[in-house]
């Protein structure tokens, strides 16, 4: 298909109107309730056991912030309410900073910056369940089509984060659809999105990481609103043009026409995502299968001589001495070493305490990484870890992982499995009972009107099923 330039964006928002219109497919919908549980419930989680979330929150009821607490939509796990553009943040942040949410192909953290504006926008609105999903279904669409018109990228050719630079374009397209854009509407809030695209890797480690998904979120939101009020951006963003959005964000160059594919068929259909089963970058997940798989055969941790790793190379994964436990969440020595030592990796594993007890920091001092550029760092394209443990006996204990569980092409997480993880979230905030409850209820989420929906956010926010 050939369009003149001035075209495809029109082109592109007009198919998102197309898909907007029609009902969810009904074999998403098991899919799309996994989603939406997985979402909320590690948000959950993540206002819980981290301080990021509810450092924002203060941040927005500071008077110096100039913003003040709202009432419009909910907090997750926070027990609080504020304006729908800072609590599409708040819940954004929360939803990643466990790095617990789905991963993409391409790669990219595409359900926070989706489900969280969809959430407090939908909330406020008065929206039913199933708008709710399909607005999801779209700003997740949207950040996935993006990716993979940008051509297979290694993750050394990234020069931003992903939700960072597709995020709010998803974001808006989530609160387009809620708010009933037409498509010259969807091209202005695009267009204002793209304004607000970034997100470096420098900042991975940090609580800066997970506002990537938080700000993409709001400020896709903010996009969407500023549009309903008549506030102007670009309305060609995928046009081809100097100095544009493709040219900042796509070294590869930029496939617009493909972004006509959009919903056909839907990106979380095909490829699919992976659901993650610890809490961590996914690329850590590759060193934890093969440490996990290598561990029965190491009997004794302290006859360790050396331990090497090979993977592909992605620079934000070599941390040989993590700064914090929140920065362990993104090393490949880190992650190796706690599942040497303790067979498992959860919540704990990831703490300042676990980090500096001194089984976890002699291990590291014996760990050395290889980062290659001839392995695939494309989760599709042969991906794979190497791990060698030298014992002092001269035993060698070697393990490759190509697929992490739950991977493309790998075995499925299986939907017991899934709500284990969930109600392991869960349990950070609720007790037995309100976390069955709430499992429940969400998956009834395509069948509930607005006020089901307010009052099941309202159970989010505070732990407690008042219906």
């Amino acid at each position: 298909m050939s369009l003149l330039q001035s075209e495809i964006t029109a082109s592109v928002c007009e198919r998102i109107v197309e898909c907007g219109s029609q009902p969810l497919p009904e074999l998403m919908l098991p899919a799309l309730r996994q989603l939406f549980l997985d979402g909320i419930a590690v948000a959950i989680a993540g206002s819980q056991l981290e301080p990021a979330s509810r450092l924002l929150v203060e941040h927005f009821e500071d008077p110096l912030t100039g913003s003040g607490p709202g009432s419009a939509a909910s907090l997750l796990g926070l027990n609080g309410r504020l304006g729908t553009v800072q609590a599409a943040l708040v819940n954004g942040a929360s939803m990643h900073v466990l790095d617990f949410e789905p991963m993409w192909l391409p790669a990219t953290h595409a359900l926070s910056p989706a489900l969280a504006p969809a959430l407090a926008l939908g909330e406020t609105l008065g929206a039913s369940g199933a708008k709710i999903l399909t607005a999801m279904v779209l700003g997740i669409e949207m950040q996935g089509r993006l990716r993979a018109a940008a051509m297979d990228l290694e993750s050394d050719e990234l020069n931003f984060h992903p939700p960072g630079f597709v995020g709010p374009i998803g974001a808006a397209i989530a609160a387009g659809y809620l708010l009933d854009f037409d498509a010259a509407q969807f091209a202005n809030a695009i267009g204002i999105a793209g304004s607000r695209c970034g997100g470096l890797f420098v900042n991975l480690g940090t609580m800066t990481k997970a506002s990537h998904c938080g700000y993409a979120a709001a400020l896709g939101l903010e996009a969407a609103l500023l549009t309903r009020r008549g506030f102007t951006g670009i309305t060609t963003l995928f046009d081809p043009s100097s100095q544009s959005y493709a040219e900042a964000f796509f070294p590869h160059g930029f496939s617009a026409e493909s972004l006509l594919d959009f919903g056909s068929p839907y990106r979380i259909e095909d490829p699919g995502y992976a659901i993650k089963i610890f809490p961590a970058k996914y690329s850590t997940h590759y060193a934890i299968t093969a440490a996990l798989m290598a561990r029965p055969r190491v009997s004794d941790m302290d006859a360790i001589r050396e331990i090497r790793i090979l993977a592909p190379d992605i620079p934000s994964s070599d941390r040989p001495f993590p700064r914090s436990g929140l920065d362990g969440k993104f090393s490949l020595q880190y992650t190796t070493a706690v599942a040497l030592l303790d067979g498992k990796l959860d919540f704990g594993s990831f703490t300042d305490e676990r980090l500096a007890r001194p089984d976890v920091q002699a291990l590291l001092g014996k760990i050395e990484t290889q980062l290659s550029r001839d392995i695939s760092s494309i989760y599709t394209a042969g991906r794979y870890l190497d791990l060698e443990i030298e014992m002092k006996s001269g035993e060698i204990v070697s393990e490759r992982c190509e697929r992490p569980r739950g991977a493309w092409g790998a075995a499925k997480i299986t939907v017991e499995e899934h709500l284990h993880k969930v109600r392991y979230c869960l349990a950070t905030f609720m007790d037995n009972n309100a976390t069955e409850s709430f499992i429940h209820l969400c998956g009834q989420i395509d069948s509930l009107d607005g006020l089901a929906v307010r009052k099941l956010l309202h159970f989010a926010s505070t732990g407690k099923d008042e219906a």
